[in-house]
């Protein structure tokens, strides 16, 4: 695998960690019904980077389609946790935000640029 290649499968998985990570700390506050847009989003956006990490992983040929879904929820959950000023959920906007730009900018790569030889 390509090292920038594996390099995005990287960052997807850890989206996806931090994504489970955020939902079981969101389940844990007082004020988790308030949140509950937030967890739908965390759970989409975990979902969705384990599949990402796969197809990419195979070399699927519906990579580049499910990398910018993948983008997409990652954007709208990065937008959802920022929205809350505590630290883990500012962490994971930001996490979300640079998965979405890593999955987004794949999605529109030629692919020979990432699965050429080296």
């Amino acid at each position: 695998m390509h090292r920038d290649l594996a390099h995005l499968v990287t960052t997807i998985q850890d989206c996806e960690m931090v994504c489970e990570d955020m939902t079981t700390y969101v389940m844990r506050r007082s004020d988790f019904r308030s949140r509950i847009r937030q967890l739908e989003l965390l759970r989409d956006c975990a979902d969705i980077c384990a599949l990402t990490a796969k197809f990419i992983a195979r070399d699927s040929h519906f990579a580049r389609d499910i990398a910018k879904l993948c983008a997409d929820i990652c954007m709208a959950c990065s937008r959802e946790c920022a929205k809350f000023p505590d630290q883990q959920s500012q962490y994971c906007s930001e996490v979300c935000y640079n998965c979405a730009q890593e999955c987004r900018r794949f999605a529109m790569e030629r692919r020979d640029r990432f699965y050429s030889q080296d």
